[in-house]
């Protein structure tokens, strides 16, 4: 039988041998766009402008683009940007890993490709590996993850970014199942970060990571290679009550299509609740004469965005304040990235309507589902906009990048968003980085 890692190892092996579906390809482009965009759009963040400081402190050599901030070696430019496009909490999911994986598998897989100079294909293709593996170690096991205090971003993620640099490197099955093995012994991020800059930390972290277990492995560094079988070590570490153990591993399927997109910048939890409020918002909806605002969610949305106060003292803690969140959208905010922004000033009409928000579990409520209530008028929402039955094309993305890069590249927008779409025809990256290089 197949172990885990055999499973693994092999697949990263053959990253660069077989020829991806063109929709799994489309698919990997779109994760880029995003990635780009809530990168570029976090230009202002302080959480992305100290790590981008620390890192060129460091004064390291290297070929490796740091948005908004020169070059650097490979592991230390994913940090920087891994960090950055988690900066807004604005960036794609995989719900069934619960886990950010584009922020750290593109900063990784870019960083290392500018590195090494890989081609666009092998890029491409690196993505699709990383992003296929974590989804894969994470299946089944995010949600109870997540329950249990561990942020499934720092866990799978830097698996995935591990596996994505394996695939550049070209490492046989062995090397590369010691790189996934060395990036999960460094598993780490915890949910009781969540709402400070320590977040979007753990994708940069991540995606350094990352790398540097690929690069280890690749001078015949070892880990613990059955680190991955069921109850043989990280499952049994992070679900220490034996409720779940991870899963067997097989590559039959692509799980990028499967993928999450972000229409509201908040986590991904509230977002049911926000497309209900937006629902129940009409032209004649007096919010100072509404007695009562009910939210019913899943457990893991309580747990993880319930216990806000609709007051949040930061934009960072606003994010994952749920009652916050629906008040907004009530009030007919798009909950973008501008509602998230220092210097920070809690609206008076903003939280006088999050009081009036009380938050429920549901049993029938899941990760992507909620139903809001106003005085007895009710909206349910099945799948949230951005999931798999509900999903956001290239028109949506357009949007979103649009609003997010435009203040930076201006007439240059369309034009970046137009290269992303083409990654892989072999012009894109040196065109889209000559445009990076004129950012401030």
């Amino acid at each position: 039988m197949t172990t885990n890692g055999q499973a693994i190892g092999v697949f990263i092996a053959a990253a660069h041998t077989p020829t991806l579906p063109p929709e799994v390809l489309d698919a990997a482009r779109l994760c880029l766009a995003d990635w780009m965009g809530v990168a570029i759009g976090a230009a202002a963040e302080p959480a992305g402008r100290i790590v981008r400081e620390t890192v060129a402190q460091w004064r390291s050599t290297g070929r490796s683009t740091v948005l908004f901030g020169g070059t650097a070696a490979a592991p230390f430019a994913a940090l920087a940007n891994g960090t950055l496009a988690h900066c807004l909490d604005f960036d794609d999911t995989y719900v069934d890993a619960v886990t950010h994986t584009s922020a750290p598998v593109w900063a990784a897989t870019l960083a290392l490709g500018e590195e090494i100079g890989a081609t666009e294909p092998d890029m491409l293709a690196a993505f699709v590996t990383g992003f296929e593996v974590a989804a894969r170690v994470g299946h089944g096991l995010g949600q109870a993850a997540t329950a249990r205090g561990w942020h499934g971003t720092g866990l799978f993620g830097r698996i995935g970014a591990a596996a994505a640099a394996a695939a550049l490197l070209k490492l046989d099955a062995e090397r590369a199942l010691h790189a996934v093995a060395l990036a999960a012994t460094q598993s780490s991020g915890l949910t009781a970060s969540f709402g400070t800059m320590a977040k979007p930390f753990h994708a940069g972290k991540a995606a350094m990571d990352g790398i540097l277990s690929a690069q280890l492995a690749a001078g015949g560094f070892t880990g613990a290679t059955g680190i991955l079988e069921r109850g043989a070590g990280l499952d049994n570490a992070v679900i220490q009550d034996g409720s779940l153990s991870i899963v067997p591993i097989e590559f039959s399927d692509w799980r990028i299509l499967r993928n999450s997109f972000k229409p509201y910048a908040a986590c991904h939890l509230i977002h049911p609740s926000i497309d209900a409020a937006r629902a129940l918002v009409t032209g004649r909806l007096d919010l100072d004469a509404i007695g009562t605002v009910r939210a019913d969610v899943g457990a893991l949305a309580m747990k993880i965005t319930g216990g806000g106060d609709g007051h949040p003292d930061t934009p960072l803690a606003g994010k994952f304040d749920l009652r916050y969140c629906v008040a907004l959208a009530l009030h007919g905010r798009d909950v973008s990235a501008a509602d998230f922004r220092d210097p920070w000033m809690l609206e008076p009409d903003i939280a006088a309507t999050a009081s009036k928000v009380s938050v429920h579990d549901h049993p029938d409520m899941g990760f992507a589902s909620a139903t809001v209530t106003i005085d007895a008028v009710a909206v349910h929402v099945p799948v949230a906009k951005g999931h798999p039955g509900n999903p956001m094309g290239w028109e949506d993305m357009d949007r979103k990048f649009g609003g997010l890069v435009a203040p930076a590249l201006q007439n240059r927008t369309g034009v970046m968003f137009g290269l992303l779409r083409q990654f892989g025809s072999g012009r894109a990256l040196a065109e889209t980085r000559a445009i990076l290089e004129t950012l401030p």
